[in-house]
């Protein structure tokens, strides 16, 4: 090969957005919703773990919304953020699940832990704990807070769409997420 020719590019070209994918599913195209599928699995599976603490039953709840998603795909609003209609959808199947839980796992801590735990924590024990401390805090947060916390700080979600995935305003959102930051200040003992 000549050392003068042309590199091959190296970032991959940028595929449909969320919202196109989400009208060409709609019309039947299910390759467009694998696509989005694929895009949202992982998100979808840590947002469920971190609502409901049980990495088995979260990987059920993350295609339970996809599944619930594919079937309201008729009542998406393409000038909606796509994810943040999943998301919706994703709150309201974890919110169900945990209303009809009668107990907790007895070892969700351990299982959310080795979940979301990268592997290069165990290098450093410390980073570890205040980790699990920090999973642990948000789990015990009342439910409204925890969804926030973890839509917006987790799933890096804008109020606004945070709003729009629990059915809340905007400004209910950020007192929600200060409520929540406040809570979690207290719970792990650092001061404001």
């Amino acid at each position: 090969m000549a050392e003068d020719a042309p590199k091959p590019q190296t970032q991959p070209p940028v595929g449909p957005s969320d919202e196109l994918l989400a009208l060409r599913s709609r019309e039947g195209d299910r390759a467009a919703f694998e696509i989005l599928a694929r895009r949202y699995q992982d998100r979808l599976y840590t947002y469920a773990v971190r609502m409901i603490g049980d990495t088995h039953e979260a990987a059920d709840l993350t295609q339970e919304t996809l599944v619930r998603a594919f079937r309201s795909l008729g009542n998406f609003d393409p000038q909606q953020r796509f994810g943040g209609w999943l998301f919706g959808i994703a709150a309201h199947v974890c919110k169900d699940w945990l209303r009809g839980r009668t107990r907790r796992p007895e070892h969700a801590s351990e299982a959310v832990a080795d979940a979301e735990a990268p592997r290069a924590e165990s290098d450093d024990p410390e980073l570890a704990e205040q980790r699990e401390r920090v999973r642990e805090a948000v789990r015990r947060l009342p439910l409204k807070y925890r969804e926030v916390t973890v839509l917006h700080y987790l799933a890096e979600m804008g109020y606004d769409d945070v709003a729009r995935s629990l059915g809340i305003t905007a400004a209910a959102a950020r007192r929600r997420a200060l409520r929540a930051r406040e809570m979690l200040r207290r719970s792990l003992g650092e001061r404001p």
